[in-house]
């Protein structure tokens, strides 16, 4: 796993360091890279809406700010268990928690940075996809209200848990996309592992619903810590 830094280190690739691979470099020169995006936690800071309609569903006093970090680096399955939502719940609860964030996406920021480097991928000559297990409404008011929805050439919702490697798969059938060009960016240990069974390269971002710790373990192709850091590694 490389990494990347906005403060450069001795162990931090620097430009031109081989950051991507000589095939994805040619693809950002003529064309551009085919860039992946995960929504919720990478470029929707929703957790703390997420937590309140979770809180309000499981009539729960809110997690300290101890268990949620420590939730943020407990594997997915083992955290819905420790938070007491049995599998078989899971459709239902998602379907109702869409709903209920769809009246609360105002309140929904953007994480700081993340327009200026949308923006300047997409000036770049890199096409922009974005991948969810939102909903498409709820994600098209999202990127309208924060004026960011220009730069997607696809948005694809509803992809379910454990379906976004399917959802990988169907964007670079329906697009057309060349698997050496297709990069994924995501916060969750489920985005890394769907962007290996998809076999294409992946950025695990630290800012999201998942930590630092639980992501090295995962190995992504790439971490970066800070949005702009996006600009630098894909440059």
């Amino acid at each position: 796993m490389k990494e990347y830094h906005s403060k450069q280190h001795d162990d931090a690739p620097k430009s031109g360091s081989g950051v991507l691979s000589s095939t994805q470099e040619q693809a950002a020169g003529v064309g551009g890279l085919s860039v992946i995006f995960d929504f919720d936690g990478t470029i929707a800071d929703s957790l703390p809406v997420v937590s309140e309609l979770f809180y309000e569903w499981a009539k729960i006093e809110p997690f300290s700010s101890e268990q949620i970090e420590r939730l943020r680096n407990t594997a997915l399955k083992d955290a819905l268990k420790e938070v007491g939502i049995p599998l078989w719940r899971l459709p239902s609860l998602m379907v109702t928690a869409r709903s209920k964030f769809g009246k609360r996406i105002a309140e929904v920021p953007i994480f700081k940075g993340i327009p200026d480097v949308l923006g300047q991928l997409h000036s770049d000559g890199h096409t922009l996809y974005l991948m969810s297990s939102n909903g498409p409404q709820n994600i098209r008011r999202f990127l309208k209200h924060h004026k960011v929805i220009q730069y997607f050439s696809g948005i694809h919702g509803n992809t379910g848990l454990f379906g976004k490697s399917a959802a990988i798969r169907t964007i670079i059938r329906k697009y057309k996309l060349d698997l050496p060009s297709c990069i994924s960016i995501g916060d969750e240990t489920r985005d890394v592992d769907a962007a290996k069974k998809a076999r294409i390269k992946c950025v695990a971002v630290t800012w999201g619903y998942n930590g630092e710790k639980i992501l090295r373990e995962h190995k992504p192709d790439f971490m970066v810590h800070q949005p702009l850091e996006l600009l630098k590694l894909l440059q």
